[in-house]
């Protein structure tokens, strides 16, 4: 009897807890109230980024409740933070132990795995998440760029593999050799397909990309282009379907919504697709167009100079702008110094580039004779981006949810970011309303991503009401809307300090609306006659120039001028013009060799530091990525670069020199190490034992000339830490 009053009473209890929540909670999962203590203590400290201490009051949280499976997930992430891998190893493991369904703790052991450059357990682990999930298209996307090759990879493995996509083996394309043809034309598209996994509606570049993929899929070339990824793994290239791109481009465009079902299909469906596809086998003088860029991989750039020099693949990256150096200001300093390092590399890593103004192409053939690597101006064609941007628009009542009429607001298209200048608008606006009074003022209608480094725009529109009521931002507009927005507008606003192009000015002039825009950079090239210009550094000046386009007559007539005079390319024979120009490009692998003589060249990666001047372009000099050949090099790691294989070396154009010797200093690693190194034909032998350093010295050649210098680990994986090159006094 008293069995079953306490019976009864947990459950009236159950019951009653049910509905009022008693106690603390983590998750959603009742915990003690000490539990709950440490889980607070903890999270305080992952606020403030204290990951130590973080990961200190998580353990001793499931040192009382080891159960709660979300607070292993939690301890991974911070001991990874932390640095601790081994720890976050086995928290993630936990994690995964204690709900058999949930793949999350296997993304994070994959996520890891990659990060430390061991793409088979990575890819295991995306497997094993699959099997759990087999509909998690992160899972999917990160399998898709870690298989190798059907014919390097173990057949257990395979199996699994195509189990989890969902692919039958007797579907595979016995045909599909990788093989390309002589002078076939390539276009890589890496960057495109990693936006998509985070992203949907383009903005600048994707946009470009999109257009020209697209009027190439709609043309015929001899031979036809072939659209590509970059994959890590593989260390090479994966050709793309045609049909399954050519839809995803188009979807693309409809809509910035990530979660459509047919949007997560589109996606799925492709990633599948690649994931068995045979790695591509170049053949010479074929044409690889970057129309991206190439700053997510860091072995990227190692892997085009492999294929240059061995296949006589011609490199020919589409170059938007080199604003991280012209203006490191308007960027995260951790932005700037990534480009510095992918821009010393290309230099020695391209035999062209195309560039999308007279302007980029005078920056980037100045820039490249500062960083001692000029590259000639005949190699560096241009490609105008005056294309056609008009789109099929949605009716006039798309306007109305924004509160917009007519011919009553001026449009702003751009990212909120320092470099476009919303300050400078704000405050014309703000003149504009003190000379005319802010009734006879039109709405300024800023669409474009949310950005970075714009505090103080909010701070601006928070503290004064009069630009709340003139301004209007909106993110996340679709195509139609976008061109209903352009289609309806006074005229459109573009006070950038510097563009590559400036593609709203094109936009602008495609709908035959005024662009009032900077007298800088390559917007001249892009608004020509029709444009309005102004300085962008002087908001009154930017008010003066806009005040006459508040005048009915006035624009009317420059808007007449256009739709006379302004005739934009088709993307078609912009797409024609990037192929043309590509092939113009000639070979020049030896001549972008790196040009070595004494000094120190360090194969770690840069660490930050936030103090330092990032206008200086001291990293170009002595960047020793540039100086590595073959695919034994991993990654560059904070302590070196890692060889784990028998095809590594240092490749370089010697200047000579009587007394050189050449010291490679490799890192210490918790295992003994042994090396070989071939120096002009004479081989020099190291070794270290556990936790020692060691330098391996040799004697240089006198006579100039390109040097090919073999590494060969004997035992273990070794890390070149940097190069000495000494001459005798």
């Amino acid at each position: 009897m008293q069995s079953t009053k306490r019976r009864d009473l947990k459950r009236w209890w159950d019951r009653v807890s049910l509905r009022f929540p008693f106690g603390p909670r983590s998750n959603g999962v009742r915990v003690r109230r000490t539990t709950a203590s440490d889980i607070k203590v903890g999270n305080a400290a992952r606020t403030r980024q204290d990951w130590t201490s973080a990961a200190t009051a998580y353990r001793r949280a499931l040192t009382q409740e080891p159960h709660l499976q979300h607070l292993w997930v939690q301890l991974g992430h911070m001991e990874k933070e932390a640095g601790e891998i081994d720890r976050a190893t086995s928290a993630y493991e936990e994690a995964a132990r204690l709900r058999t369904t949930d793949a999350e703790p296997l993304l994070q052991l994959g996520h890891m795995a990659k990060a430390w450059r061991q793409p088979a357990e990575a890819a295991s682990y995306f497997v094993t998440a699959l099997q759990r999930d087999p509909t998690n298209l992160q899972a999917v996307s990160e399998l898709v760029r870690l298989m190798p090759d059907r014919d390097d990879v173990d057949p257990a493995f395979l199996s699994d593999a195509l189990s989890v996509l969902g692919i039958d083996p007797a579907e595979l394309r016995s045909e599909d050799t990788g093989h390309l043809p002589p002078g076939a034309m390539v276009f890589d598209v890496t960057d495109l397909l990693a936006f998509f996994g985070q992203r949907r509606l383009p903005t600048g570049i994707q946009r470009v990309q999109i257009e020209v993929s697209l009027a190439c899929l709609e043309q015929v070339f001899d031979p036809q282009p072939v659209f590509c990824v970059y994959a890590s793994a593989r260390r090479g290239w994966i050709t793309l379907p045609h049909d399954q791109f050519d839809a995803l481009c188009r979807l693309a465009r409809q809509s910035d919504d990530i979660a459509d079902p047919a949007w997560i299909a589109g996606l799925d469906h492709l990633y599948r697709k690649i994931a068995t596809a045979r790695t591509i086998r170049f053949a010479p003088e074929t044409v690889l167009v970057n129309l991206g860029t190439s700053w997510s991989d860091r072995n990227y750039l190692l892997d085009v100079r492999r294929i240059r020099a061995r296949h006589g693949v011609v490199y020919v990256p589409l170059v938007f702008d080199l604003i991280p150096l012209i203006g490191p200001q308007w960027f995260a300093q951790s932005l700037v110094r990534d480009y510095r390092a992918w821009f010393g590399s290309l230099l020695h890593s391209a035999d062209g580039c195309l560039a999308i103004s007279e302007a980029t192409r005078a920056d980037f053939v100045r820039t490249s004779g500062e960083w001692n690597a000029p590259i000639p101006e005949q190699s560096v064609p241009v490609v105008r981006l005056d294309g056609d941007f008009r789109q099929a628009a949605a009716s006039v009542e798309a306007l109305r949810p924004y509160g917009l009429e007519t011919q009553r607001y001026v449009l702003f298209v751009s990212t909120l970011e320092p470099r476009k200048n919303h300050q400078g608008a704000f405050e014309a606006w703000l003149a504009l309303a003190a000379s005319v009074g802010e009734a006879a003022v039109p709405r300024l209608v800023c669409v474009g991503g949310r950005g970075w480094l714009n505090e103080h725009l909010h701070e601006m529109l928070r503290d004064q009401p009069a630009l709340r009521r003139m301004v209007l931002i909106l993110h996340g507009i679709p195509d139609d809307t976008l061109a209903a927005l352009y289609e309806h507008c006074l005229f459109a606003l573009y006070p950038s300090f510097y563009e590559g192009w400036g593609l709203p000015v094109s936009e602008a002039l495609s709908y035959g609306k005024v662009p009032a825009i900077s007298r800088v950079s390559s917007l001249p090239e892009a608004g020509g006659r029709h444009a309005r210009y102004f300085d962008p550094n002087d908001p009154a000046d930017i008010a003066a120039t806009v005040r006459p386009l508040l005048d009915d007559g006035a624009r009317q007539h420059a808007e007449a001028a256009i739709r006379q005079e302004y005739a934009p390319r088709t993307w078609q024979a912009i797409a024609r013009d990037v192929v043309q120009q590509a092939r113009s490009v000639t070979a020049r692998a030896d001549a972008t060799l790196p040009r070595v003589d004494a000094g120190t060249w360090t194969f770690a990666l840069t660490q930050r530091n936030e103090n330092a001047d990032p206008a200086v372009p001291a990293l170009a000099a002595q960047q020793g990525e540039t100086l590595r050949d073959g695919p034994s090099w991993l990654s560059p790691g904070v302590t070196g670069c890692r060889i784990d294989g028998d095809d590594a070396a240092l490749r370089f154009d010697w200047t000579g020199g009587e007394g050189a010797t050449l010291h490679l200093h490799f890192a210490a690693t918790r295992h003994a190490v042994a090396v070989r190194v071939e120096i002009a034909g004479v081989a020099h032998d190291g070794a270290a034992k556990p936790d020692r350093g060691m330098i391996v010295a040799g004697e240089l050649p006198r006579t100039a000339g390109i040097l090919q210098i073999p590494i060969l680990p004997l035992t273990g994986q070794v890390i070149l830490e940097k190069i000495v090159i000494e001459h005798a006094a």
